[in-house]
């Protein structure tokens, strides 16, 4: 255990909650950035404010500084654990201010080489908001009475940490990976569609001037990436949807030609029997291509969540690039001494949207492969069904049995078709929606918005961007 990891499940707030709160404002967004230890090394003016605690007593001092002790260690443990392995991570969180004052946010954290960059906002989606804080209220009792019992601050984060994922597990989320995919893009879309977006400043000049006006530029691009990304999603979640729905009309085909052949006394169907063995001989083969295919869907509809979460949170750091932007174009007071955190928030940017271009490569390529194995599934049962469907074109029906056969046969083929129809047309819409991203104009202006960095900190940035 790391000595952030310790400090993180490990400290009491030393503040007293008062149970006043105070809201973050619709249009803030605040950052702070800490060393390995989780030192916090910057703050913006915004962070300052809302901490209501003065720069000199928050600069160098541990970032739980702020922790609230309605938050379970657990969560911290998950945090690190994450982190530590490269990952960002998020969470709705409730601070306390140094008055004992609480002021909820929806945080994220990201790793910068052994440095970690927090941005946070105002919380917008009240059922995420809600669903969070009732397993916090589930799991911090039960830690704070096993550390009555004498255990550590980690051996009961460790069980609260567990506790989460059962809790995750029983509402229908898998992991608590899934829910921050899930949750990081629903408050992006949220506050799209209430806050102002990043603020113009057209009378302004110089390196912060071209960096506003890349940052409005970006944002453009990652709506239209957002965009493209909703529609492969939603193909991906489609595709899910129709796979079983397919194998069980391949099931429903086997018992209609078990059925025929075994009640066929009068030899009616003789002569289509070898069509409808093939058909139903069919099944168990197809069975195996289609659990292939789901692995795959469900391989498909991770990445894509995760992508669209990589999106979210670039979307989150340019807008925060802007937010600081005009803070020091203002020169709001305390703006001026965080200066030195924009070369971390363009890296966070930086390599952020680099990994959301990796990922979109990745979704093309599941995409063509799942695509290719619809394509296979489609061959294989286009003679069987072309068989059918010309023997039913040709059968004698002067018998009322014989005729009640035939339309439950024509019937089966017709649903097979149709299925087969609906996974070719979505894998056909998927394949065309999932072509990577057109990069060009991002790496465009993060090129431009390195050199401004660059040329801003003496060409001697403290955090260089990556190429």
């Amino acid at each position: 255990m790391n000595k952030c990891k310790n400090a993180a499940v490990g400290t009491d707030a030393k503040v007293v909650p008062t149970g006043a709160r105070h809201e973050v404002g619709v249009d803030e967004l605040f950052f702070s950035t800490t060393d390995a230890r989780g030192i916090i090394d910057q703050a913006n003016s915004v962070f300052v404010r809302l901490t209501r605690r003065s720069r000199d007593v928050l600069i160098g001092a541990p970032h739980n500084i702020i922790r609230h002790p309605v938050m379970p260690g657990g969560a911290f443990l998950l945090m690190w654990d994450t982190l530590e392995a490269g990952e960002p991570f998020c969470a709705y969180v409730d601070n306390l201010a140094g008055d004992g004052s609480t002021y909820g946010v929806f945080a994220t954290i990201t790793p910068l080489g052994d440095d970690y960059l927090s941005v946070r906002a105002r919380p917008f989606v009240d059922g995420l908001h809600d669903a969070a804080f009732s397993l916090y209220g589930a799991v911090r009792p039960m830690e704070l009475e096993l550390r009555d019992k004498g255990w550590n601050p980690h051996e009961a984060a460790v069980v609260g940490a567990e506790k989460l994922g059962e809790l995750l597990v029983g509402a229908g989320i898998p992991s608590y990976e899934e829910f921050i995919w899930k949750a990081l893009p629903a408050e992006v879309e949220a506050r799209l569609e209430v806050a102002s977006g990043i603020a113009k400043r057209p009378l302004a000049t110089g390196d912060l001037a071209g960096m506003l006006d890349i940052a409005v530029k970006i944002d453009e691009a990652l709506q239209f990436w957002v965009h493209r990304l909703d529609d492969l999603q939603r193909v991906a979640d489609a595709l899910l949807a129709a796979a079983p729905q397919f194998s069980q009309t391949m099931e429903a085909n086997a018992h209609v030609a078990d059925r025929i052949n075994e009640n066929d006394a009068e030899g009616f169907f003789s002569s289509a029997m070898v069509y409808l063995r093939v058909w139903a001989q069919m099944a168990p083969e197809v069975a195996g291509i289609v659990t292939e295919l789901l692995v795959q869907l469900d391989e498909l509809r991770r990445s894509c969540a995760q992508t669209r979460f990589r999106i979210a949170l670039a979307v989150l750091h340019n807008w925060t690039v802007g937010q600081f932007v005009v803070e020091l174009i203002d020169n709001v007071p305390g703006s001026d001494e965080a200066r030195p955190a924009i070369g971390q928030l363009g890296r966070a940017l930086d390599e952020g949207l680099a990994t959301t271009a990796e990922q979109s490569q990745r979704n093309a390529s599941l995409a063509t492969a799942a695509a290719e194995r619809i394509s296979t599934l489609r061959d294989l049962l286009d003679l069987p069904q072309t068989m059918i469907r010309e023997w039913l074109s040709r059968a004698d029906r002067s018998s009322a049995t014989f005729m009640e056969m035939v339309d439950t046969i024509s019937a089966q083929v017709d649903r097979t078709q149709a299925d087969i129809d609906l996974l070719g047309s979505l894998s056909d819409e998927c394949r065309r929606i999932a072509v990577p991203v057109d990069t060009q104009v991002v790496e465009e202006q993060t090129e431009l918005l390195r050199s401004l960095l660059a040329a801003h900190q003496g060409h001697r940035p403290r955090y260089a961007m990556s190429k």
